[in-house]
């Protein structure tokens, strides 16, 4: 099979021909890649900004049908069509037994430490993989895993009918808390962003109205348009100074997420007296914690518009031209088809 495997920041990502995996356990699952999407993590691992376990096969928002099963898989069958939770928990700690499973001490991530979605098959436990309508879009199964990380967000900022909220960056993760940022109830959606093609994906998938935060001061014009402050905002860039924005920008009981990955030095400077007298809070979010299946819904209801967010499509064996266009900006989601 064609794969695009990662060897180290020094080698590089390759297109190989590799041998289809086999069942090796009795709980693996083989599956048929049909769609997966470019994640901003995956130039991150090539740039050395995100820990990997090299040479794998990169790729780890993928769905596909299953060819084979091992002996004890009983939750599909060959035939079915899937999606794969990436992010292989242990079940034994003591985050996995007090449903924190998205903070497991021994998480391991197909894609990332094991051979992920950048190939014609991969093999995946059962315990990650989940059915999905047959009739349902392969562009929409490549968004379930990023849609499952963010709805684990929307559910942790506590956004409800009425509230006001912010959204610091449109790129393929802000998007879709705009539109689920709406799905949840909230009234007024504001998101700051430079481009101009995100920025009309933004208004498109829910956004009521869009800053520019090279022509205006974002946190001024957030605060002018919701008497104060909003109730939630969301930083997706992972930047310091984005942080302290959307800190800033967030009114009386109002709540800053973060959701965008900083580099681990940063710091940011806060005012513990606001925050304090103001009932104000700041919470982080991390990936999917137990929201595959409301994901899977979503995506299959179209609450989230794939259309509107995969503007490119590459093969595997073309995957250093679609890392070229992500890189370069020129895309807002780049999907991968074997």
């Amino acid at each position: 099979m064609i794969a695009a495997v990662f060897h180290g920041v020094n080698e590089g990502l390759k297109v190989e021909e590799k041998p289809i995996p086999e069942i090796k356990r009795l709980e693996d699952v083989l599956i048929g890649v049909k769609a997966c999407g470019l994640c901003g993590t995956d130039p991150a691992i090539l740039e050395g900004r995100h820990p990997s376990s090299p040479p794998v096969i990169l790729g780890h928002e993928y769905g596909g049908v299953v060819v084979d099963v091992g002996k004890d898989v009983s939750l599909v069958k060959p035939g079915d069509h899937v999606v794969v939770d990436p992010n292989i928990k242990c079940g034994r700690c003591r985050f996995c037994r007090n449903a924190k499973q998205n903070l497991c001490s021994n998480m391991r991530t197909l894609g990332i430490h094991l051979d992920g979605g950048f190939a014609e098959y991969n093999s995946a436990p059962q315990s990650a993989v989940y059915k999905v309508p047959e009739d349902m879009d392969w562009r929409d199964v490549a968004l379930v895993e990023p849609v499952s990380c963010v709805i684990n967000g929307v559910r942790r900022s506590g956004i409800g009918l009425g509230d006001s909220v912010a959204i610091i960056g449109a790129g393929p993760i802000g998007l879709i808390w705009a539109a689920l940022s709406k799905e949840a109830g909230a009234t007024k959606v504001i998101v700051s962003e430079t481009v101009s093609a995100r920025q009309e994906a933004a208004r498109k998938l829910g956004a009521d109205s869009v800053v520019d935060p090279r022509r205006t001061n974002v946190v001024e014009a957030v605060k002018a348009e919701t008497e104060g402050g909003v109730d939630v905002a969301v930083e997706v860039v992972g930047n310091p100074l984005t942080v302290q924005q959307a800190v800033q920008m967030i009114g009386f009981g109002g709540r800053a997420v973060l959701f965008g990955t900083c580099p681990e030095e940063s710091q940011v400077n806060l005012k513990p007296y606001d925050l304090m007298r103001h009932e104000k809070g700041i919470l982080g979010s991390f990936a999917a914690n137990f929201t595959f299946r409301p994901a899977i819904e979503a995506m299959y209801r179209k609450q989230v518009r794939s259309d509107i967010l995969f503007t490119h499509q590459f093969k595997v064996q073309e995957i250093h031209k679609a890392i070229e266009v992500h890189r370069a900006g020129k895309s807002i989601k780049v999907l991968i088809t074997p």
